[in-house]
């Protein structure tokens, strides 16, 4: 049995900061439950071809997904701070569960809108931002390696499912395939949970880094941690970047969201069989896993700024590839060259929030990110759909997502440089009573 303080769970892992367990777990839990609602492109020409629907009406689950998990992120990252990681995630696997247990008994299309659409969206927001957070809280130094190792896993996660829900659909029915992700994955992240905790002091330990003059753990006064989270939030909101970093999320989701959802119809419609082009969308998810852990780290010691500006730039010109990319080895080079920029265009967000705007509370602030992350895979996720049944091709779709990823890169070049904090007296607010955190680290420069 555990302590009231958890600290026996730390003894099954000698030698190992508990933070690199955390990324672990959440690592796997990204794996898990995000998996699906990134591998949706699998779905759409096999419910063209077994229900009849249109890849709008097909893709309109996806998008309210998106909204779905846009609008609650904010809330998600209240829940986060008031209530913590743990709670939060809970609750996702079990709108997890029941999302892919009622996408297996779907036969009308608004079926998949509630399963998609509502289930996994909100499941979507209680995992994204309860995971980040956690990561940032764990990590006084090497943020950049953990959340690199985080959005690895992210990437990784999907690349296996598109290839594993695409053989299990062949092989048996699309709803059989879901009714095993959502009993198999429910009961992995569940098991996750008895050793998952929301912060270091949970445990007894000081984040990873952090000096032993630190405090191990301190009781906590919710009013107190309340007032702080409000403050921070509130400073942050004061700035031109908080609004910016919303912004530039949502330029990038609409500008890959474009691509995982619809790079299998465009290759079914160039000739390429099903199960193949699942394995152009397996192989893209693959090569983002390296500039998912490398961007992060790069970012964390050399500043953010440039480095997702890359990412955003390597997004968005490969696309163009997609108007004379005909043959199978066309659309596996294209997956390799777009992978690239995908892989690193989001997974340093964690760390240009920490330069910007050093240690606190941070769930808000994910949540509102990924308030714009979501609205923009939704935007992206239906509109590709809807200018097919207009236009009769992609080609516009194709163009509006370059021109997304274009325009995000523009918008991280006009925010301000990551050598100094935004908001290093935030603190001074708050009443006396309530005490500051230590001292926060230096911030890499652009």
């Amino acid at each position: 049995m555990l302590n009231p303080q958890g600290h026996r769970i730390t003894r099954l892992f000698p030698g190992i900061h508990y933070a690199w367990i955390i990324i672990v777990i959440a690592g796997i839990m990204h794996m898990a439950g995000g998996s699906v609602r990134q591998a949706f492109g699998v779905l759409v020409v096999p419910l063209q071809q077994d229900m009849g629907w249109s890849p709008a009406s097909i893709s309109l689950g996806y998008a309210l997904g998106s909204i779905v998990g846009a609008a609650l992120a904010p809330l998600s990252g209240i829940a986060t701070d008031r209530f913590g990681a743990r709670k939060v995630i809970l609750s996702g696997i079990l709108f997890f569960f029941f999302g892919a247990i009622i996408t297996g008994v779907a036969d009308q299309v608004w079926h998949l809108w509630v399963s998609y659409g509502i289930f996994l969206g909100v499941a979507q927001a209680c995992f994204s931002v309860p995971i980040l957070t956690a990561a940032n809280s764990w990590f006084r130094t090497r943020l950049g390696v953990g959340v690199g190792l985080l959005q690895a896993a992210h990437g990784l996660g999907p690349a296996v499912m598109a290839i594993l829900l695409s053989a299990l659909i062949a092989a048996l029915t699309w709803q059989t395939a879901f009714w095993l992700i959502g009993v198999v994955a429910s009961a992995v992240m569940v098991g996750l949970m008895l050793f998952f905790r929301n912060a270091p002091s949970d445990v007894g330990l000081r984040p990873y880094g952090a000096p032993l003059t630190d405090p191990v753990g301190k009781s906590v006064d919710m009013a107190a941690e309340k007032l702080r989270a409000k403050a921070y939030l509130m400073s942050m909101q004061g700035t031109n970047a908080f609004r910016q970093l919303v912004g530039v999320h949502f330029l990038g989701c609409v500008g890959h969201a474009i691509v995982i959802i619809y790079i299998i119809p465009i290759a079914v419609e160039a000739g390429v069989n099903v199960v193949s082009a699942a394995g152009i969308l397996s192989a893209l998810m693959g090569v983002s896993v390296l500039t998912r852990f490398l961007t992060p780290v790069v970012a964390d010691y050399l500043g953010a700024k440039r480095a997702m500006a890359t990412m955003f730039v390597l997004q968005g010109l490969p696309v163009l590839m997609l108007f004379w990319t005909q043959e199978l080895w066309q659309f596996y080079l294209f997956a390799v060259i777009f992978g690239i920029g995908y892989g690193g265009e989001g997974s340093a967000f964690p760390i240009i929030n920490r330069q910007y705007f050093g240690r606190g509370p941070m769930g808000r602030s994910f949540g509102w990110q990924q308030a714009g992350a979501g609205t923009g895979m939704a935007v992206g996720g239906w509109i590709g759909g809807v200018l097919y049944v207009i236009s009769g091709s992609y080609d516009v779709t194709v163009i509006l997502s370059v021109l997304a990823s274009v325009a995000g890169a523009a918008l991280i070049l006009t925010m301000p440089p990551t050598a100094k904090l935004l908001i290093p007296n935030w603190e001074d607010a708050l009443s006396p009573n309530i005490s500051p955190e230590a001292p926060r680290p230096i911030p890499a420069g652009d």
